[in-house]
């Protein structure tokens, strides 16, 4: 969010100003003070105070974190599922633990319906609030299992495709999904991987290298 500028007759007003702007209390703000006013004589060049202020970046943390609890809540409801979500922020991220009845709905067909949860309230929130921190949905630690099995078929595909000197074609993944494959096979000299299909039918397929890598 842009920092922006506020007057006032002294700059406890501008303040005050800008705290009605963003519905905020002043320690939640950060302040630049550009002029502190003058009341000239008799009034006569009297000169306004302006300030420059912005959210501190732990306070858009708090409330993009605010809204996305709101946003996912909402989605959850319109699906009738029952599931609750306790949110916290770490490095500079927001994460939302799901849990609840309806939790292995979430993860069914490789966890797609959590994965398409996901974009959407990222999607939603990033339209109301603009583009910052990412929201990471998860039950249970599943994306870290997931993830530590993709490294493990990246690996295999990797060493099929270098004994059999062919193209190894991986299974339709989330751009999020096929970003790991990309970044786990990235440093071995012998392969390389590019993303082929539309859709959701896209992949990634490692191939024994031959050239330059083509990742996306």
């Amino acid at each position: 969010m842009k920092a922006e500028e506020f007057e006032g007759k002294n700059v406890d007003q501008a303040i005050e100003a800008a705290c009605q702007h963003f519905k905020v209390s002043p320690e939640d703000l950060e302040i630049e003070i550009i002029t502190h006013g003058s009341t000239g004589i008799f009034r006569i060049g009297a000169k306004k105070a302006r300030i420059r202020a912005s959210l501190k970046p732990e306070v858009l943390l708090r409330m993009r974190k605010e809204e996305a609890k709101k946003v996912l809540e909402a989605f959850l409801r319109a699906g009738g599922l029952e599931v609750e979500c306790r949110g916290e922020i770490k490095d500079d991220k927001i994460y939302f633990e799901l849990r609840g009845q309806d939790q292995e709905y979430l993860l069914s067909r490789g966890g797609a319906p959590l994965n398409a949860l996901q974009y959407l309230v990222n999607k939603v929130v990033a339209k109301r609030q603009g583009v910052g921190a990412k929201i990471v949905l998860d039950v249970e630690g599943f994306r870290a299992a997931r993830e530590r099995k993709l490294i493990s078929m990246a690996q295999k595909a990797a060493q099929r495709a270098k004994r059999e000197r062919r193209p190894v074609e991986l299974p339709p993944m989330s751009a999020q999904e096929r970003r790991i494959i990309h970044l786990a096979l990235r440093d071995l000299p012998e392969v390389e991987t590019r993303s082929k299909g539309e859709g959701n039918k896209r992949r990634v397929v490692v191939y024994p290298r031959r050239g330059r890598t083509n990742r996306r």
